[in-house]
């Protein structure tokens, strides 16, 4: 499939049709055209629909598929080609993460790379478990900081220091916020909002049953300052981790870690076998340093895997 033809079938979708994306390309409209048309039976199905002069087109399902992918497949030509044209360690590093503390690693690394090559650039995508090992399995990400326990037999990686512990969140005045510490029978009968990812990945199995779960949890999130505010107006609590939203006297909000407790460890990971631009190089190597100076946690003796 000619990547110049999803490139254009890309900026007719977002021009809302042909005519004013031929404007956009510089170039004839009816060859335009017969390039949408070749793709469509190329691909063997309706892309468009197309409507009246002067209407914004729409998209059929396979159109709306196509044109995903069509983004993916073009933004990581343009990522190849600026890889291969310049001999100067410059870039682009894309890193899917969850919200963890441990992300401070990553950000004293991404500092020092700065410093070492100002051509770098750091894209942070906030994902969870499931989506970000996606975003890395296609390509779209070149890191992923991952939560454990995953399978990590796929994948290089890099433990970062320090623990997460994982507590509840809720507002100043509910009844649990006179407690330090939190059982797993204060949770009996408290509307819960956790994180997708943590469904997904086991954490809760500890702490109640799948019937519990399905009775307890009454919403999830990927975003812990979107749930925060939801936790504010009374919504429910959120176990999420800590130190991620601020619960300062007057933020109206607190944090009281579980009991037992539990704690999350995270690992920056890249595919096992995929060559590295000399920029995910440069930046793990900067990485490693922050690591053994102590990181953020004043932790050195994790390494890569």
């Amino acid at each position: 499939m000619d990547t110049q033809a999803l490139r254009h079938f890309t900026v007719v979708v977002q021009e809302g049709g042909i005519g004013a994306a031929a404007d956009v390309l510089r170039m004839n409209q009816p060859t335009l055209s017969r390039q949408i048309g070749a793709l469509e039976r190329e691909v063997g199905a309706t892309l468009l629909i197309r409507r009246a002069r002067g209407q914004r087109l729409e998209l059929t399902d396979a159109g709306k598929l196509l044109y995903r992918r069509a983004q993916e497949i073009v933004a990581l030509a343009d990522r190849l080609e600026s890889e291969l044209r310049t001999d100067v360690v410059a870039g682009d590093i894309h890193i899917a993460a969850a919200q963890v503390r441990s992300m401070g690693t990553v950000a004293e690394a991404a500092v020092a790379t700065r410093r070492a090559h100002p051509g770098i650039r750091f894209h942070l995508d906030d994902e969870n478990g499931p989506t970000a090992i996606e975003r890395l399995e296609n390509g779209l990400a070149d890191f992923a900081v991952l939560i454990q326990s995953v399978d990590m037999s796929r994948y290089e990686h890099i433990d970062l220091p320090g623990e997460d512990p994982c507590g509840l969140l809720m507002r100043e005045d509910h009844p649990l916020a006179a407690k330090e510490r939190i059982t797993r029978a204060d949770l009996r009968n408290v509307p819960l909002i956790v994180s997708s990812g943590s469904i997904v990945r086991g954490e809760l199995s500890g702490w109640m049953t799948p019937v519990a779960q399905s009775r307890m949890v009454v919403g999830t999130s990927n975003l812990i300052y979107n749930a925060s505010l939801f936790v504010r107006a009374g919504y429910g609590c959120a176990v999420t981790l800590a130190g991620l939203v601020d619960t300062s006297p007057g933020s109206g909000l607190c944090f009281r870690p579980l009991d037992p407790p539990t704690s999350l460890r995270c690992s920056l990971a890249w595919k096992r076998g995929q060559p590295l631009t000399r920029a995910a190089q440069a930046f793990l190597e900067c990485l490693r340093e922050v690591i053994d100076a102590g990181g953020r946690d004043g932790e050195g003796d994790d390494g890569a895997r």
